[in-house]
């Protein structure tokens, strides 16, 4: 039993009458980067820059690929095309990375139990619950269930670690809760 089992009880403990499902899970670097990548680029104005880059980034090749239309670029444009093409990225990369490194929520093995009124999740060194009145929305993405407390912090469930039909279950379980606010896949 884990010092956190032990200091807050053991998720068998709790009442398993109103456990809906219990997931065990562990969420790679990887997985984390692959998730927040597009969600970072998804808003409108990461789309604007971006846009602005690729077009930067279209008239330097283009001018160096001889294009005669295409005015020859300053060195502020390319400056620009590397800030937002190269520099961009990398710190956005940098910033999970740190995110990622300073969570026990992110390193550690989560085991997550899911009933009508609760999440609880343990960790070796940490228990929590979240309370399904006071969630903000509810988010199904391709791989990932995103249970949002604010606008900027979220408990995120890998859907490769629900058991087979788990899922629809879980989206069931969601359904049922009176209140949340659930943006689910159809």
């Amino acid at each position: 039993m884990t010092e956190c089992a032990q200091r807050y009880g053991a998720p068998h403990e709790h009442n398993t009458a109103s456990i809906a499902m219990t997931i065990r899970t562990k969420i790679t670097l990887k997985e984390y980067t692959k998730l927040l990548f597009p969600l970072i680029y998804r808003k409108p104005m990461m789309i604007v820059i971006l846009c602005a880059g690729v077009a930067v980034l279209g008239w330097v090749v283009g001018y160096a690929l001889g294009l005669e239309f295409l005015p020859e670029p300053q060195i502020f444009q390319c400056i620009t095309m590397a800030l937002i093409v190269v520099v961009q990225p990398l710190m956005i990369f940098l910033t999970i990375r740190r995110t990622y490194i300073s969570s026990n929520h992110l390193l550690e093995p989560l085991l997550m139990e899911f009933d009508q009124e609760r999440i609880r999740m343990t960790g070796d060194f940490f228990y929590m619950e979240v309370i399904w009145a006071k969630t903000f929305k509810v988010v199904e993405l391709r791989d990932w269930f995103m249970i949002y407390q604010n606008t900027m912090s979220a408990v995120i469930a890998p859907k490769r670690s629900f058991a087979p039909g788990e899922v629809d279950e879980f989206r069931r379980m969601l359904r049922s809760i009176p209140g949340l606010d659930l943006h689910l896949v159809p």
